[in-house]
């Protein structure tokens, strides 16, 4: 126990570090050396020591200066990373955004939908963590970039969001999804302008309960919010809803009406989505990686667990590729022909989401054709909603198709109305026209041979290559374990 005798080795120390940036505590990792010496008593270092290494260095510089430094260190790794801060008036730092090469590759391929929020105020210096987050070609999260520090002001909403889209090379999204903060909102009018801003359904849903409080009015709110109406029809439904409940002089039901072209599905339709109806996602997010932190991180560990995190969400990316690329699917429907089609185009997630179509497809007829010119008009009807009919064109010198319903340009997935016509037409492989790029299982592929020779790529074959010699070096340990005790 002198001091002259307990002394840490390079190699325990390196195996702190490590274990300390995949979050296991110093307490946790004193019992792990421990156990490997078969005692406390036979370690040549205490806990204590083991916190003042940590502690080393850490009393010269700030905790900013440390976590402007590992960004910088990773750009060193990284040579697609980006990284900007802002000070205040005082030095100290103000708002920070990063995002990493893979990030900036996954936003040239998805960036046309957005979701962000800043709920999340977790470390001790109670910022706000802003996540830019969308959806990939399975279907599943992707982060595009994040942003800690400032606060949830206009001002810093317009300065995070100028340097998000100068940072992705000036590419603005389709959509954005959000819980409808004011702040938030001005800064996605003044910033992304040919944006469509669409409000979570899960927010307008809770506001309608806690404001009207009045179960039967959020059941029949709920239909007008999500019901697939013309405009005509949605305006009598909405008349009625007002009248049936005596809210024509609400404040709360006139600022819906007026902001209706940003939450009803009637208004929204047609403009793609990819599905989002919610800012759950976002918070999903928020979720899990409070799992990765405590109250207590600082800026540098909070860092280092954010990546650390991401690499488990590109990981779960991995395995619904390896999913999509190995096996086949039962067939289930009647349209085996299409359904082997885009069995092989779409991703396994993707076309979970297009069977239904298929199967649906089947309830489908064609009451009527019409002719102009190169384009077909189908009047199509589905069993037992006979009184309801969609229209299916068709052009037949672009084989291109489109639907009154405009499934195909919100969600990116052909509908059955489409379907029923395919098999009238007797095709039986889908058209190239009906399947959007981002859902394909070879989306990534030109991209991939595009940034082959960069830093962020070159890491997955470093990281590939450290991990086979420590697993090396584990078979080596156990062999000499077994030889030392017979």
């Amino acid at each position: 126990m002198l001091p002259a005798h307990r002394k840490m080795t390079d190699h325990d120390k390196y195996q702190m570090k490590t274990m300390r940036t995949f979050g296991i505590l110093t307490s946790r990792i004193y019992g792990y050396f421990a156990t490997q010496a078969s005692g406390c008593e036979k370690l040549c270092f205490s806990r204590r020591d083991m916190y003042n290494e940590q502690n080393k260095g850490k009393g010269t510089r700030s905790d900013a200066d440390e976590a402007l430094e590992f960004l910088d260190e990773m750009c060193t790794r990284d040579d697609m990373m980006i990284w900007k801060h802002t000070v205040n008036a005082d030095g100290s730092l103000k708002h920070l955004f990063w995002c990493d090469g893979v990030c900036r590759m996954d936003y040239s391929m998805f960036g046309d939908v957005l979701a962000f929020d800043a709920t999340y105020k977790k470390i001790k210096y109670n910022i706000p963590l802003v996540i830019f987050s969308g959806v990939n070609h399975h279907n599943k999260r992707v982060i595009f970039g994040s942003a800690i520090g400032g606060d949830e002001t206009k001002e810093s909403y317009v300065w995070l969001l100028e340097t998000f889209v100068e940072e992705m090379d000036g590419k603005c999204h389709v959509s954005v999804i959000t819980d409808g903060d004011l702040s938030m909102r001005y800064a996605i009018e003044k910033v992304f302008l040919e944006a469509h801003h669409w409000l979570c359904v899960w927010h307008l849903l809770r506001n309608a309960t806690s404001i009207v409080k009045n179960l039967q009015f959020v059941v029949k709110f709920k239909r007008c919010l999500l019901g697939d109406f013309y405009i005509v029809e949605f305006d009598r439904k909405w008349e009625e809803l007002v009248h049936e409940f005596g809210f024509e002089e609400n404040s709360w039901m006139i600022e819906m009406y007026n902001k209706r072209k940003m939450w009803a599905m009637t208004h929204i339709r047609g403009k793609f989505f990819a599905g989002f109806r919610t800012t759950s996602r976002c918070e999903g997010l928020h979720s899990k990686f409070g799992k990765y932190v405590n109250v207590l991180s600082n800026l540098v560990d909070f860092l280092q667990q954010f990546f650390r995190w991401l690499n488990h969400l590109r990981y779960k990316e991995i395995e619904c590729d390896y999913a999509s690329s190995y096996g086949e699917t039962v067939h289930q429907t009647e349209h085996k022909s299409l359904e082997r089609s885009a069995a092989s185009l779409y991703t396994r997630s993707v076309f979970m989401l297009f069977r239904p179509m298929l199967q649906r497809a089947c309830r489908c007829k064609i009451e009527k054709r019409v002719k102009s010119g190169p384009i077909f008009t189908y009047i199509v009807t589905k069993y037992p909603r006979q009184n309801i009919r969609w229209q299916v064109s068709f052009d037949q010198d672009k084989l291109t198709f489109g639907c009154s319903c405009k499934r195909l340009e919100t969600l990116g997935i052909a509908c059955e109305h489409i379907i029923v016509v395919l098999t009238k037409l007797n095709i039986v492989v889908m058209p190239n026209s009906l399947i959007l790029a981002r859902w394909t299982k070879s989306v990534k592929d030109d991209v991939n041979a595009a940034n082959a020779n960069s830093s962020s790529q070159r890491d997955l074959a470093f990281v590939t290559t450290y991990v086979t010699l420590v697993e090396r070096c584990k078979r080596m340990v156990n062999v000499a374990f077994t030889c030392g005790n017979p």
